[in-house]
């Protein structure tokens, strides 16, 4: 076979406007090479032939920004080895599980877990994206990634991985492409028609990312499985990547014993590794325009929850962005702080929409615990105390502690606290132990939002703690 790869959504390129309407933008032709930048250093508008335009409405004309290359500070973006930091021996070990499949053979499957923004699924693409390149001769790989948090049920994983395969470079001339639709077939000819995409590859690597919020785990069965069972000859590997570090101890034992992988657990970046890869992307603005301050500032802001880089990049260019839209020539300490105020209150507000008003009155006890106690970490009967005089104060309804202990978990589970076991000493016995990872006075503000805890004041909340 001759060499080919599939692109994935993510890293596909934006297909360029068309170039209809021509009335409102002038053509002008270019000797520079598509996607380079202006004099101003901003990338041109392209119809994709390597004809750009110049806007004429000044309401989006070009100007001297804060930013050189926007999507070097964008979460998806899979940046060369030299920029990741902290990950060589997970480079290694992924990178041995598919070495088999640069010359045809079969892949290991590989299952990842960690902490959100450890670089779990960066690594795993950019390890993928090197084995593909790296496939010999005569070889094609396929390759794919997956958000299971968008593509969920067995028949929109498959017929996702089908779509994402089926390039119409794989087929020869006189040969039918497959079609696969998202909807509309019964689920057995989803998977026919996926298994004759995949035939047209000698091995494929499938990515499947926040696989814990599948449906049902049979698709990770089938997939594992689908060479021992015949339905196709493409040796398929498996990047199950998970935040939850129990998930693959919970598949169902034939899941499990079909899915045999190599585990790997991502540890968290520290604050000085947030720091090198902030550095390595720098070049996203243009020369001069970061204040000293701004690099250490986001990671010290990172670092308060786990060392999350997909955060700390987030912060990063939202920083850039306030000032952009400001107009400032320079992004200071001044904008990271705006900026992390504005997504701490926006990710808080996304969480507790929806949300029953204990979970609320939940949230209410531990800022203020942590706004007023001298402890870090509180352990449950505190909060729980606090949460009662909490809903005393308003009237409302007091959940069990059984419930409440359920609703730390949720919390935990977002990322909003963080739990750990306590040996309370003699007689004291074992205690789980609670930190909030926000700022309190953020949590108030988006809690207090709702009337039912308007008569509550900031001030009053020290009794509760």
């Amino acid at each position: 076979m001759s060499n080919g790869t599939s692109t994935s959504d993510e890293s596909r390129d934006l297909e360029s406007a068309s170039s209809d309407g021509q009335d409102d933008r002038s053509r002008v032709q270019t000797s520079e090479p598509k996607g380079s930048p202006d004099e101003n250093g901003k990338p041109p508008s392209s119809d994709g032939d390597g004809t750009q335009f110049k806007v004429d409405d000044p309401l989006f004309s070009q100007r001297k920004g804060i930013f050189q290359n926007k999507e070097m500070v964008r979460v998806g973006w899979v940046p060369d080895g030299d920029r990741i930091v902290g990950r060589d021996d997970y480079i290694s070990t992924i990178s041995s599980c598919l070495n088999d499949a640069v010359y045809g053979g079969a892949p290991n499957h590989i299952s990842i877990t960690g902490k959100t923004g450890t670089g779990k699924s960066l690594v795993s693409r950019y390890v993928t994206r090197r084995a593909v390149n790296a496939s010999v001769e005569d070889i094609r790989i396929g390759h794919t990634y997956l958000d299971c948090s968008k593509s969920s049920t067995e028949v929109q994983v498959i017929s996702t991985i089908g779509q994402q395969l089926n390039d119409e470079d794989i087929y020869d001339e006189d040969e039918d492409i497959v079609k696969m639709p998202d909807t509309g077939l019964p689920k057995d000819k989803f998977y026919k028609r996926l298994w004759q995409i995949l035939d047209h590859y000698d091995s494929a690597i499938i990515i499947l990312d926040e696989v814990d919020l599948l449906k049902s785990d049979h698709v990770l069965m089938s997939l594992a499985k689908a060479v021992e069972s015949n339905d196709t000859s493409c040796q398929i590997g498996i990047i199950a990547i998970s935040n939850q570090i129990n998930f693959f101890d919970e598949l169902n034992p034939r899941t499990k014993s079909a899915f045999q992988t190599q585990e790997l657990n991502f540890d968290p970046y520290n604050a000085n590794q947030i720091q090198e890869i902030l550095r390595g992307r720098d070049d996203a603005f243009r020369d001069g325009v970061l204040t000293d301050d701004v690099i250490p500032l986001v990671a010290a802001f990172s670092a308060q929850e786990h060392g999350d880089a997909r955060k700390a990049m987030r912060l990063f260019r939202t920083a850039g962005e306030l000032a952009d839209r400001e107009g400032s020539d320079v992004v200071g300490e001044d904008h990271v702080r705006s900026a992390q105020d504005t997504l701490e209150k926006d990710r808080f507000r996304d969480f507790l929409q929806g949300t029953p008003t204990q979970m609320k009155a939940a949230c209410l006890s531990i800022s203020a615990k942590s706004l007023y106690s001298r402890d870090d970490y509180v352990i449950t009967g505190e909060l729980y105390d606090a949460y009662q005089q909490i809903t005393n104060a308003i009237d409302m309804d007091t959940i069990g502690i059984r419930r409440f202990r359920d609703i730390l978990d949720e919390m935990q589970l977002s990322q909003v606290i963080e739990t750990k076991e306590v040996n309370m000493g003699k007689g004291g016995g074992r205690h789980n132990s609670h930190r909030l990872l926000h700022n309190p006075e953020t949590i108030l503000d988006i809690v207090m939002e709702d009337t039912r805890f308007r008569e509550i004041s900031k001030s009053s909340l020290k009794r509760f703690a």
